[in-house]
């Protein structure tokens, strides 16, 4: 499957690392050894949020296959990660310095 075109604007100017549909994947349970996060489609833009323990939101994504994520006031979030990925290409390896963390990701298509 081909990754969808870069959005444009009304002038024709590409918007890079926008998309049309948001998916939403949460990983649980990550432990030291770590894991890959990667996409059942293309994606252009990715967040990644380690969760905390004080939830604010839960939040589903339009595209097919997305999970419910949950938002915490208390997690650490990564700045946008602008990548251009094929689905089922690893984005990033996240991995808890020490016991378990629980990771939600956003990323758009």
């Amino acid at each position: 499957m081909s990754i969808r075109p870069i959005l444009r604007d009304d002038n024709g100017i590409a918007l890079p690392g926008y998309g049309t549909e948001l998916l939403t994947k949460r990983y649980s349970g990550v432990d030291t050894s770590g894991r890959l996060i990667a996409f059942g489609s293309d994606v252009k833009s990715v967040i990644v949020h380690i969760e905390g323990t004080e939830l604010k939101a839960r939040f589903s994504g339009t595209a097919s296959g997305s999970e419910e994520i949950l938002w915490t006031s208390d997690g650490q979030t990564l700045p946008d990660l602008r990548v251009i990925r094929e689905a089922q290409v690893p984005v990033i390896h996240v991995a808890a310095y020490s016991g378990t963390i629980n990771v939600s990701v956003l990323a758009w298509r």
